[in-house]
């Protein structure tokens, strides 16, 4: 299997991220679910008002994600699987076309988030990722770049 396609894999599978951001030269995270856009091009994340990571994002709109396999009971887990991933986010205009089809691919993968979607404090944010980093247990690790996950929506 080729690297990409396991990153790519590895996050389609999945709908929970820790995200990072960071206020003041404080870091903060936060558990997030999100939604990988077609060829994991970007992340879409919905947040409310309510949660202070939504103000630190739309104050400074880079961030990470942690994308982690879950915990098996292994005896070493630092073995587990996971994805970092960098990005910047900005929120997607309730108006726009974009915003109907970003929602549409949401709630076809989070369905029971659509209540949230009424809740006029709740934004849709895409997350433009910038790079990352994949390890899948011990030496196995790489690096990749903006242009490397821009090919992975041609595998």
């Amino acid at each position: 299997m080729n690297e990409l396609t396991e990153v790519r894999d590895f996050i389609l599978a999945r709908r929970q991220a820790t995200l990072a951001v960071c206020a003041n030269d404080e870091p903060f995270t936060a558990m997030t679910s999100y939604v990988a856009e077609p060829g994991v091009a970007g992340l879409l994340i919905h947040l409310s008002d309510l949660a202070p990571h939504k103000r630190m994002l739309l104050a400074n709109p880079k961030c990470s994600l942690l994308i982690a396999e879950a915990d098996d009971g292994r005896a070493e887990v630092m073995s587990l699987a996971r994805v970092m991933l960098q990005g910047m986010a900005a929120k997607i205009e309730k108006a726009s076309d974009d915003y109907a089809q970003s929602k549409a691919r949401f709630l076809a993968r989070l369905p029971s988030s659509e209540i949230m979607f009424g809740l006029p404090d709740f934004d849709l944010f895409r997350i433009r990722l910038t790079g990352g980093r994949f390890i899948g247990g011990f030496r196995r690790a790489f690096a990749f770049t903006a242009d490397q996950l821009a090919q992975m929506t041609d595998l």
